[in-house]
């Protein structure tokens, strides 16, 4: 049966491996060099605390190579310039698939689970940002403010190949009959691979 459900700590090697393929593979993503689990544990870890979703798909009639359900894809919520409490209630999404686990459903499966926790009011971004050396606080001082706020934003951005032009064209496409609507596009702002 294929199910989506909260990530957990155990997940993580999984989610690492997914995500390095799109690294070292893709323009998908603009990380360049693969990081370690305790990169993705340390997501999974602020997100749990900002109260923001990381969901992942899984098959439990699938195994990964150490017997655990097999993880097809994930999504998550992350903050949006998530240091500034006016943008609390705005949240960027992240979606990637096993590379051969895409097209048959599962990232829509996973994007609608979080899109419908949005709609619902279920999901309260806890959002913090900090301030210090204020006169009134302390010179050297730390202060955090805290708000928790429901999420009325979701910013999918997506990175454009101009090598491979339909794969881009269609993950658009995607998104648009999901709901999203395009805002704008950001010409030369990343290269990797050797072209911008």
């Amino acid at each position: 049966m294929i199910t989506s459900r909260p990530a957990t700590l155990a997940d993580i090697p999984q989610v690492r491996d997914i995500n390095h393929w799109y690294i070292v593979n893709t323009c998908s993503t603009f990380t360049t060099t693969p990081p370690p689990v305790s990169h993705y544990e340390d997501i999974l870890r602020d997100l749990n605390r900002r109260l923001l979703p990381f969901y992942v798909v899984v098959s439990d009639t699938r195994k990964s190579a150490d017997g655990a359900d097999l993880i097809l894809g994930y999504a998550y919520f992350s903050p949006f310039r998530g240091d500034l409490l006016a943008f609390a209630h705005t949240v960027e999404l992240s979606i990637f698939m096993r590379t051969d686990q895409r097209s048959f459903g599962y990232g829509t499966i996973l994007l609608k689970k979080l899109l419908g926790l949005a709609a619902s009011g279920g999901i309260q971004h806890r959002c913090e940002e900090r301030v210090g050396d204020l006169a009134r606080i302390g010179a050297g001082s730390i202060f955090g403010v805290m708000n928790t706020s429901p999420v009325r934003s979701i910013l999918a951005t997506m990175a454009f190949n101009p090598n491979n032009p339909a794969e881009g064209i269609r993950l658009r496409d995607w998104f648009t009959r999901l709901g999203f609507v395009q805002k704008g596009r950001l010409d030369g702002v990343g290269k990797k691979m050797g072209h911008w």
